[in-house]
């Protein structure tokens, strides 16, 4: 349960608020070039993601090539990752209605795949901008799932699952699984069960954790 306290208390919306106004605001050009940045940012963090399926299938998951593929794309998410840090370190988490929703988007993206001490960092101003209804709840509990995952911890909103070799798909173990819908709703996510039906994952209450 330690985690689970950290990171609410790393979500404290005095803090939030804080961090975020001590960045530098932009005027409206800069605005739209850091939307168009970010827009191209996008696209060249989903390309490669976008085609891994049909490249395992032509290759093999195992292969040389594919493990090759893999070092490619996260050579180039660390260089992803380094800017979009420096643009928020700059003007903060840009909200949808100042860069548009897809340029907000890849603000989440490229941390979702970026490192946890990044994540930690700036899961706090993604937060407040969620509270502000500046970005979508579903990438903070995505990100913050995620962090959890990657530290060998239990994730708290169930975003995050995986596929066996069989290709029959199971969600990460769920810190406290009876208080899931509780934390979700706080959220403003729909249940578990609907989450989960609409990925046609099986999950209950009881499900191994």
């Amino acid at each position: 349960m330690k985690h689970l306290l950290y990171i609410f208390c790393l979500a404290s919306t005095w803090s939030l608020f804080a961090q975020q106004n001590d960045t530098k605001k932009a005027d409206s050009i800069q605005l739209h070039q850091i939307r168009v940045e970010l827009e191209t940012i996008f696209k060249k963090d989903q390309t490669f993601r976008r085609i891994y399926q049909e490249a395992e299938k032509k290759l093999g998951r195992d292969s040389f090539e594919m493990e090759y593929f893999w070092e490619v794309v996260e050579a180039q998410d660390k260089v992803l990752e380094k800017r979009v840090c420096a643009i928020i370190d700059t003007h903060g988490w840009l909200g949808i209605s100042q860069v548009g929703r897809l340029a907000n988007t890849t603000l989440w993206a490229v941390l979702q795949h970026g490192s946890v001490a990044s994540k930690e960092k700036y899961a706090p101003l993604l937060k407040a901008s969620v509270l502000q209804k500046e970005s979508r709840a579903i990438h903070y509990a995505r990100l913050i799932d995620r962090m959890l995952i990657n530290s060998n911890k239990a994730q708290l909103y169930g975003t995050q699952y995986e596929y066996d070799d069989k290709g029959k798909a199971s969600f990460f173990p769920i810190e406290t699984p009876e208080l899931l819908n509780k934390r979700r709703k706080e959220l403003g996510l729909n249940s578990m069960e609907e989450f989960a039906a609409s990925l046609k994952i099986e999950w209950t209450q009881t499900s191994k954790q």
